[in-house]
């Protein structure tokens, strides 16, 4: 029995081992599904989690539009003129944006803003192109030059460089076939400005526009301008631009204008320049002569003619000066120097035979000054030597006179030296041939 029993729980233990194994199952099964089950929690809250950042970033994506919308709104509304001007601008109405870029100047906002005076830049242009509106805006290229250099100063990450540049460009270019039109039109007060603009905008860029300055200086000495000329002729000298004439221009003004004094100081540094040019030389000759100041004119032109020696005209100025000096040796020397070079020179034959023959008329005069009732032998010799030494002077200033007067034939100076030279020769025939020239002349 005993043995029974204990093969009765054996059994009930065996039973009890396979009914535990089978409950472990379902436990062990049980548990994975609620750990699957909170794994699939977990990651359902994850999702939701992303889903719900994904919408917040969204939301606030959206916020953040929403007020750069409303931030654009709002300077639209507050600079609308700005946007009209630009729109007139584009449809031509050049005259109407300029009433609208004007108006924005009076927003604060407005104005600290590059784009502003771009468009201003750009509208003033094309009002300086329009043939009807330029003369109702005669400031529109300086205008345009101002708005854009604001809109350069504005421009500091250099985004419309390229733009604005041009804009430099077109003001230029437009200045300076505006400054032709004006200067040929005679208005040379506003080409000389036109070109001026020009010059400052190549300035802007560190380049010197020398043919703009001459252009200037020209336009400002033909409207009488003189010392907006003479600043711009200096400063073409200062590049070596048109030298040595741009200094021949200045004395020139200055002497028109009554100041000689200031004309012989630019005269002299140019020369300290330009030490033997010729233009030089005998513009401050000129100044000499003129103010009979023969001793300087003198020194002036040795040096003239030392440096063009075929120059018969610096010869004849020389001879001239010398002749006024009382250094007859040295005036015939050079008037002779100037007839070697132009043989038919009228004003060197002329000037070397009107000089011997009034040295005839003095000794002759100072003849007649000796005679007296009662003469010593020696006085009545001196009276002699003196006519004839005078009458030689006349025979050395006949060939020259003759010369002179084949370059001219009707100079009433000459054909009375002549006449009296033939007389005093006993040339008779030619003296009468003289008196009928100066009868038919109306002259005596």
């Amino acid at each position: 029995m005993p043995d029974l029993q204990k093969s009765d729980d054996y059994i009930i233990v065996l039973r009890t081992k396979g009914k535990r194994s089978r409950l472990a199952s379902l436990f062990a099964e049980k548990a994975w599904h609620i750990a699957w089950r909170r794994k699939k929690a977990r990651f359902l809250a994850s999702q939701m989690r992303r889903v719900h950042l994904h919408r917040e970033k969204q939301l606030m994506m959206k916020q953040l539009l929403t007020l750069a919308f409303a931030f654009l709104a709002i300077s639209a509304y507050a600079q609308p003129e700005v946007v009209s001007a630009y729109n007139a601008n584009k449809s031509g109405d050049f005259e109407a944006a300029v009433g609208y870029i004007e108006e924005a100047l009076s927003n604060e906002k407005a104005i600290i803003k590059d784009k502003t005076w771009r468009y201003r830049g750009q509208i003033y242009l094309n009002v300086a192109k329009d043939s009807v509106l330029s003369s109702a805006y005669p400031n529109a290229l300086w205008l345009a030059k101002e708005s854009y250099e604001k809109a350069q100063e504005l421009d500091i990450k250099n985004r419309y460089k390229g733009e604005i540049q041009g804009g430099f460009g077109e003001i230029q270019a437009l200045s300076g076939s505006q400054g032709i039109t004006a200067y040929n039109a005679g208005d040379f007060a506003t080409a000389g400005k036109m070109f001026d603009l020009g010059v400052d905008i190549a300035a802007a860029f560190d380049v010197v526009d020398t043919m703009a300055i001459f252009n200037a200086a020209l336009c400002y000495e033909k409207s009488d301008q003189i010392d907006l000329a003479i600043a711009r002729y200096k400063t073409c000298g200062d590049f070596s631009y048109q030298v040595p004439n741009v200094y021949l221009f200045i004395s020139t003004m200055l002497r028109n204008a009554g100041r000689t004094e200031e004309a012989l100081t630019e005269l002299q540094a140019a020369r300290e320049l330009f030490p033997r040019e010729q233009g030089l030389i005998i513009e401050e000759l000129n100044i000499y002569l003129e103010a009979e100041d023969f001793e300087r004119a003198e020194n002036n032109l040795k040096l003239a003619a030392e440096g063009d020696p075929n120059n018969e005209i610096l010869w004849f100025s020389l001879g001239s000066v010398y002749d006024n000096l009382g250094k007859s040796s040295d005036a015939a020397m050079a008037y002779q120097k100037a007839l070697d070079i132009k043989a038919d020179y009228f004003d060197a034959n002329y000037n070397l035979g009107a000089m011997y023959f009034n040295e005839a008329v003095q000794q002759i005069n100072e003849a007649n000054e000796m005679w007296k009732p009662r003469m010593t032998k020696d006085e009545t010799a001196k009276q002699v030597g003196l006519e004839e030494a005078a009458k030689a002077k006349f025979k050395m200033a006949k060939p020259y006179l003759e010369a002179a007067h084949l370059a001219e034939t009707e100079d009433v100076s000459t054909i009375r030296s002549l006449r009296d030279i033939y007389t005093r020769t006993g040339e008779d025939e030619k003296m009468l041939d003289m008196s009928n020239k100066l009868k038919a002349l109306g002259a005596q």
